[in-house]
């Protein structure tokens, strides 16, 4: 069976006969032309986009189909959490090769509808196509109850850099991707299967990153309304490119100190932690700028069900760069992290 088998109706009825909490707001959603909302409600809204490439950013070998439909979501979460908005819809835009079987597209749909579910993101329209490969274009809308947008820009000469979550890993992922045996690997859609075939706790939590990344959207959320941060960026271009638009951005320079970075254990192949942190990218950890009081606040009041932080470095006055401080030496960096365009 393949995808000439259903029509592009029967896949949209498909997606709207599984039942979503839709948002109060929310006036008419899949089966029309447009989705149609009431913004009165809500304070401000963010919007943001993001697509996902067979054989620019996955190949199909490497992954179920169950397991992409939940990242391509995870991934426009992660530019909410970043600037602080809560979800609140999405519109998926999917294009499938003819000879990938129905069951390719329920079982991506599954897992977008899943992690819709669980992040209040629910879908409300889109479009499909056939196609030479696989694209997924996803478009995330997210709103402010409280509290104001985070920027890239607002950081402040001495501000504190902080991180959450985990960073590195997802590079790790990759390459144990690129190097070893895959054949059942796209059939895995559980992870407790993906941790069998991972073989042992840093692999898989590697294979994890990469193939499931983290959701911090109740962490941005938490950061937004209660004002402890400056700026922030979520870490999907690598550490080292993250952060150098953060000082960019607010015309600072950026330290990192290396000894304070919560590097990957131990390296996969040829790729060593420092340079799966700093250059990995595919993260989605929350990266941000805090003065010292927002710290204070920070330490008595961050939520202990929240990932845990680390402060890694500094922000000063000075020209727009980055710099590694190890022990008393002090160099400049240039990244090379994740870039569409790098080869123009």
């Amino acid at each position: 069976m393949d995808l000439t088998t259903p029509c592009e109706q029967d896949l949209t009825q498909w997606i709207g006969d599984h039942p979503q909490d839709l948002p109060s707001s929310l006036i008419k959603h899949i089966g029309d032309d447009c989705a149609v909302f009431d913004p009165r409600s809500l304070s401000k809204l963010a919007v943001t986009a993001d697509m996902l490439l067979e054989d620019v950013h996955f190949r199909r070998r490497w992954v179920s189909p169950y397991f992409l439909g939940r990242k391509s979501l995870l991934v426009n979460l992660s530019d909410l959490a970043a600037v602080g908005a809560q979800p609140y819809a999405c519109l998926l835009a999917l294009a499938l090769p003819g000879d990938l079987t129905e069951s390719y597209f329920n079982s991506f749909m599954k897992g977008f509808l899943e992690e819709g579910a669980r992040w209040g993101a629910p879908l409300i329209g889109g479009d499909l196509s056939r196609s030479a490969s696989i694209f997924v274009s996803v478009t995330a809308w997210g709103s402010f109850q409280t509290g104001r947008p985070l920027w890239r820009s607002e950081a402040q000469d001495g501000d504190i850099l902080v991180l959450i979550g985990e960073v590195g890993l997802s590079r790790l992922g990759l390459e144990i991707l690129r190097r070893e045996d895959f054949s059942e690997l796209w059939k895995i859609d559980s992870e407790d299967s993906l941790a069998d075939w991972a073989g042992d706790d840093f692999r898989n939590r590697c294979l994890i990153a990469h193939l499931l990344p983290q959701s911090l959207v109740h962490v941005g959320t938490w950061l937004c309304e209660n004002r402890v941060v400056n700026a922030m960026i979520d870490v999907s271009d690598g550490l080292g490119s993250d952060l150098l638009q953060i000082a960019r951005q607010s015309q600072l320079a950026a330290e990192i100190e290396v000894d304070q970075l919560p590097l990957p254990d131990r390296k996969i192949g040829e790729i060593d932690p420092l340079e799966a942190a700093l250059n990995g990218g595919e993260d989605y950890a929350l990266l941000f700028a805090t003065s010292e009081k927002q710290l204070d606040r920070l330490n008595s009041e961050y939520r202990t069900d929240f990932p845990p932080y680390r402060v890694i470095g500094r922000l000063y006055s000075g020209e727009p760069g980055l710099f590694l401080k190890r022990g008393k030496k002090r160099e400049r960096y240039e990244p090379k992290g994740f870039d569409h365009f790098s080869s123009c």
